[in-house]
């Protein structure tokens, strides 16, 4: 019974990262930039232990709750927008900027 559970847990993760990854296309625009100067190892870390798995966190959050309220940003024809903020915002920053850059050079959009 739990390995059952297991399993449709995990087919059901995979299913929504499989959703979100179509956004990071989206996400590959050039909105980060390399820094020229040197990044200090205390934000590598927090970085990469912390903002990272949140970030994917909030990735798979954000596709959940678009997915949920799909059908009230479709007829109010805000469908982009909700994309924008719930799944493309959280996969840019997880997953295209440079380890340690905690902020964007540019304004996303």
């Amino acid at each position: 019974m739990f390995r059952s559970r297991m399993q449709s847990g995990v087919a059901l993760l995979v299913a929504v990262l499989c959703l979100g990854a179509t956004s990071l296309v989206h996400a590959a625009e050039d909105s980060y930039t390399a820094r020229t100067e040197d990044v200090s190892a205390e934000a590598i870390i927090a970085d990469g232990l912390l903002l990272r798995p949140c970030g994917i966190v909030a990735t798979v959050l954000g596709t959940v709750v678009f997915v949920v309220t799909l059908p009230f940003s479709i007829p109010t024809k805000s469908v982009d927008k909700a994309a924008q903020k719930l799944i493309v915002d959280p996969a840019r920053y997880t997953f295209v900027r440079p380890l340690g850059q905690i902020e964007s050079s540019k304004p996303m959009r």
